[in-house]
């Protein structure tokens, strides 16, 4: 009898300029113009670049970063064993 393993859980980055041309908020041509100066200026995040460029306003960046978290998959990581318990064991 032979058991199959299930796949390890992969988490998939979700960029928030995908998930605004996604809906519809940006034009593909918004969103390549939007990532060509984020890739120059790492400084500033895509929704504040969206901004910079006069794209969207500052509300509505924000509106849709709170659809964006929302929509985000939660993953809880419990620890099972006390601190003090687990770094005795890893010795």
């Amino acid at each position: 009898m032979t058991s199959l393993a299930a796949a390890p859980a992969t988490l998939e980055p979700v960029r928030f300029g995908e998930f605004l041309l996604e809906r519809a908020v940006i034009t593909e041509q918004q969103w390549l113009a939007a990532l060509a100066a984020h890739w120059s200026d790492r400084k500033s995040t895509i929704g504040a670049t969206l901004v910079e460029q006069g794209v969207l306003a500052r509300a509505r960046v924000e509106a849709e970063a709170a659809l964006f978290h929302d929509e985000l998959d939660v993953v809880e990581i419990v620890d099972r064993l006390p601190r003090i318990q687990r770094d005795t064991e890893r010795m």
